[in-house]
């Protein structure tokens, strides 16, 4: 009997050592264990590591952790979820590639639905809470790109401009893809 992760955020490591010490007490009460050595600490945007315990044990500090499968940073940059987003993709990608995508029995459409259900909808994974910056928009229209084209057997020395690759597609860039809401998972 387990129960879930939690996460518990203040602006301030007063606040947050008080909120801790409440949660741990009425953990107890219930007579639950806080697992210590799965605890950690982070602080967002501060000049000094924080400084917190539970009941006299001291949580390991990160940089960053895994919560919700999203990758949350001490320096509130996206860069390594966006990493993590990628990589997960481009694994689902090179999966599909024997059975799918160099299937020449399945059509064009099939295959833009495939990737838009199964790898779009993987990369997109809790980006709802993301502000990007250009060059992370970029970032994610250039790995967009370079998907259509392995799954079109259309490659760089073929010369075929990106309009005219997400035209064959029928699929939009990536920016036209972040500006929709609806779309984003």
């Amino acid at each position: 009997m387990f129960a879930g992760d939690a996460a518990l955020t203040t602006h301030t490591e007063d606040a947050l050592q008080r909120l801790i010490y409440r949660f741990s007490t009425a953990c107890k009460e219930f007579d639950l264990t806080i697992s210590l050595k799965k605890t950690n600490i982070m602080g967002q945007d501060v000049s000094s590591t924080p400084n917190i315990s539970i009941d006299n044990y001291t949580p390991k500090v990160v940089e960053d952790f895994t919560y919700l499968g999203s990758t949350i940073s001490s320096n509130l940059s996206l860069e390594s979820e966006l990493s993590k987003r990628i990589g997960k993709t481009a694994s689902a990608m090179a999966r599909f590639s024997d059975k799918l995508w160099e299937n020449p029995s399945l059509t064009t459409n099939t295959k833009m639905r495939v990737y838009q259900a199964c790898l779009l909808s993987t990369l997109f994974c809790g980006s709802k809470t993301w502000t990007l910056y250009s060059h992370q928009e970029r970032r994610l229209n250039s790995f967009h790109l370079r998907n259509i084209r392995k799954i079109l057997g259309i490659t760089w020395q073929d010369r075929v401009t990106n309009k005219v690759v997400l035209e064959k597609a029928g699929l939009p860039s990536m920016f036209a893809i972040l500006k929709k809401t609806d779309f984003v998972a």
